[in-house]
């Protein structure tokens, strides 16, 4: 067989598993957002609830076109072998334009880690720049992309058509999940570096910010490995890039929940020993870094210890 059906076969049972993963991690996080949050009403908590209901009908959708591309080549084309690689060849495709259209949206929503940078940065402007440049222009290479395919009806030609659009697309996702990341590590280091010298209860702070920025680096590397992955792929003309691309959206969901998990719904400690009657609840908050001499009002302390009714 054909190896670009062959890597549409993988893809499908390949995807279709990740997309099982994927359905349970949301119901999970759905659940203790509505647990945590109750309604959603506050704005921060409502655009991050948002994020994830259009990531899961983006990849849902996505999911749903390839199970129709597979239906349609072998039940509808009667498993002619030459039939079936003309339709996986041909680019300009409903289906193969309408999932190119739904990797770029779900990329772009997943490089929304501008938000949780702004977020973790006290609203402050000058961070999120850089990265808000790079995703306009990701957003411009993603039309590319949609054009590219729409106007191809053939590997090579596509190959050739969008390789400049496909390039600075993923590099701008590449350099926007490794600069969010770096930035909201040196903050969080910064704020541990300042609980060193509290109390001990706020070593509890400190080991919680340490577990965080684990959950945070594990996440964006499966982002930003898959991206390469599909990157490197795709220079060399690699039929793998068939699969990569595929099942990027999916992957890129995965690595979704699990940051939203902790940035999301945040977390709570309650220490051992204390009496039933007394809740106390550790919040953490971002703490500006000890070499800034003016601090702004909204760069709080490092922590705040208070009863919780």
């Amino acid at each position: 067989m054909p190896s670009t059906v062959a890597a549409a076969l993988s893809e499908v049972l390949v995807e279709t598993l990740l997309y099982g993963v994927y359905m349970v991690l949301v119901a999970i996080v759905i659940y203790l957002f509505r647990r945590r949050h109750g309604i959603v009403q506050k704005r921060p908590v409502r655009w991050v609830f948002l994020g994830l209901i259009v990531q899961f009908l983006t990849i849902s959708a996505h999911w749903i076109d390839v199970i129709y591309e597979i239906y349609f080549s072998f039940v509808h084309l009667g498993c002619g072998e030459t039939s079936i690689l003309a339709f996986y060849s041909d680019l300009s495709a409903p289906a193969s334009v309408l999932q190119v259209t739904l990797f770029v949206i779900c990329s772009l929503v997943t490089d929304m880690l501008i938000h949780r940078l702004y977020v973790i940065f006290s609203y402050r402007r000058n961070p999120v720049i850089f990265p808000l440049v790079l995703l306009v222009g990701q957003a411009i290479s993603g039309g590319g992309i949609i054009s590219a395919f729409a106007t191809s009806n053939h590997a090579n030609a596509f190959y050739s058509l969008a390789n400049g659009w496909v390039t600075s697309f993923l590099v701008s996702s590449i350099v926007i999940s490794v600069y969010s990341s770096v930035m909201i590590a040196r903050k969080i280091w910064w704020t541990r570096r300042a609980l060193r010298g509290a109390r001990p209860v706020h070593d509890i702070g400190g080991t919680q910010l340490m577990f965080f920025l684990e959950v945070l680096v594990e996440s964006v590397a499966l982002q930003t490995a898959t991206s390469i992955t599909t990157l490197v792929a795709f220079q060399a003309e690699f039929i793998g890039q068939v699969v990569t691309q595929r099942i990027a959206p999916v992957i890129f969901g995965i690595s979704t929940v699990l940051i939203h998990a902790r940035i999301g719904l945040g977390w709570a400690y309650e220490p051992s020993g204390q009496s039933a009657s007394v809740d106390i609840s550790a919040r953490i908050t971002f703490a500006a870094a000890p070499s800034d001499a003016f601090p702004s009002r909204d760069e709080e302390h490092a922590l705040e210890v208070y009863p919780r009714k």
